[in-house]
C-alpha cells in the first residue's frame, strides 16, 4: 500500500530541489521538522486548555489531554540545547561559511521592568564567513517572569538541510478565568542566501485574536479573519473617524487599522471595476496591489512578542495611506 506524503515532507522535498544545495547541519542542532508547516489556528485550538475541565481529570487523563497539543510531543529535545551549545557551538562547518549558535541572558539590564520577561535565555544563530560574523538570526528562546501573572515565551525552530529555517514563537499564558494554554503567535520561514551571505525572510504568519496575517515577501499581505472576531461595536464610519483621529494624535490601534484597511482595499477594487477594459482592470489591480504591499512590507519584521502590535500598526497604517493614494490615482484616470 502506498502511503501519502505529509504536506511538510512535500514542502521539504520541494525546497531542496528549488534551492539545489544541501547543508550538512549537525543532527543535534537541527530542531524539529514540525515547524516547517504550521496551521496556526488549528495549533491554537489543540493547545488551548479549559482549566475547569482539566482540573477534574485524573493523572492519566491529564496526560492524554495534554498530548492533544503537538508542542508537547516534539521529538527534538530543546531542553538539551544549552549544554550542547556550551560543548560545541558550531552547527554547520562548510567551505564558505559556518553556522554558530550562542546563548545570551534575556533583558540583563531590565530586571525591574514589570511588563518584560526578566529570566531565561535567547539563542542566536550567526552566519560566519572568513572569521567574521556576517549576519545573525534570533533562533530560539525560553523567557519568563518572576511575576506569575505574565506570559511565558518560547521559540522553537527547524534548520533544514536545504538551508531553510523555520521558527515559531508561542506564548504560554497563566489561567485567565477558566482558560490557559500555549498559543502560537509568530511563525517565520527564512532561507540562507549563500550568494549574499545573509538570512533572508521569505514568509511570516502572525496569529492575533481577530485574524491571522500571512505575509509572503516581497509583495503579498493576506488576512484571514477568525470566526467571532470582536469589532468594537463601532460602525464603519465611526471606525474610520477614530482611526483618523488616532493617527493625528500619534496613537495607534492595529486591530482598528485592520478594519479600516479592508474597507479601503474593497474601495480600490470597486473603483478599478469602473474602468472600461477588463484586462486594464486586472493588470492595474495586480500592479497596484504589488506596489502597495512592496512599499509597506519593508517595515522590519517583529522579533519578540512585544514587537508584534507596533509592527502591525505600522504596516496597516502604511497600507491604508497607500490605498488612499491608489484610489485617488484611479479616480484621476476615470476623470480623464
Amino acid at each position: 500500500m502506498k502511503q501519502k506524503l505529509s504536506l511538510g515532507a512535500i514542502l521539504f522535498m520541494f525546497s531542496c530541489c528549488a534551492y539545489g544545495q544541501l547543508f550538512d547541519i549537525k543532527t543535534k542542532y537541527q530542531g524539529d521538522p514540525f515547524f516547517i508547516n504550521v496551521d496556526m489556528q488549528q495549533l491554537q485550538q489543540d493547545c488551548a486548555r479549559n482549566e475547569d475541565e482539566y482540573n477534574q481529570l485524573d493523572k492519566k487523563e491529564k496526560i492524554k489531554y495534554d498530548s492533544r497539543c503537538p508542542l508537547n510531543n516534539l521529538k527534538f529535545d530543546f531542553k538539551r540545547l544549552d549544554k550542547l551549545i556550551d560543548e560545541d557551538p558550531i552547527a554547520y562547518n562548510g567551505n564558505d561559511f559556518q553556522l554558530k549558535l550562542s546563548i545570551s541572558p534575556i533583558n540583563p539590564n531590565n530586571k525591574n521592568e514589570k511588563d518584560l520577561p526578566n529570566l531565561g535565555r535567547d539563542i542566536t544563530l550567526s552566519l560566519i564567513s572568513k572569521n567574521q560574523v556576517i549576519d545573525k538570526l534570533f533562533l530560539a528562546n525560553n523567557s519568563f517572569s518572576n511575576n506569575p501573572t505574565l506570559w511565558h515565551g518560547y521559540q522553537h525552530y527547524y534548520i533544514a538541510p536545504s538551508g531553510d529555517i523555520y521558527t515559531l514563537l508561542s506564548i504560554k499564558s497563566e489561567p485567565i478565568e477558566a482558560e490557559s494554554g500555549t498559543f502560537p503567535t509568530l511563525w517565520k520561514h527564512y532561507n540562507i542566501d549563500t550568494s549574499n551571505m545573509k538570512f533572508v525572510l521569505k514568509e511570516m504568519q502572525i496569529n492575533m485574536p481577530e485574524a491571522t496575517y500571512h505575509i509572503i515577501y516581497p509583495n503579498q499581505f493576506n488576512t484571514k479573519f477568525h470566526e467571532g472576531a470582536v469589532e468594537y461595536g463601532l460602525t464603519l464610519e465611526e471606525a474610520i473617524a477614530l482611526f483618523n483621529q488616532s493617527a493625528k494624535n500619534g496613537s495607534s490601534d492595529y486591530s482598528l487599522a485592520s478594519r479600516v484597511y479592508h474597507y479601503y482595499q474593497d474601495q480600490l477594487t470597486e473603483k478599478i471595476k469602473l474602468l472600461d477594459s477588463k484586462k486594464q482592470q486586472q493588470d492595474l489591480l495586480l500592479t497596484l496591489k504589488q506596489n502597495i504591499n512592496t512599499a509597506c512590507l519593508i517595515t522590519p519584521a517583529p522579533i519578540h512578542e512585544s514587537d508584534i502590535e507596533p509592527y502591525l500598526d505600522k504596516v496597516l497604517t502604511c497600507l491604508i495611506d497607500q490605498h488612499r493614494q491608489a484610489i485617488k490615482h484611479v479616480e484621476d484616470e476615470l476623470a480623464n
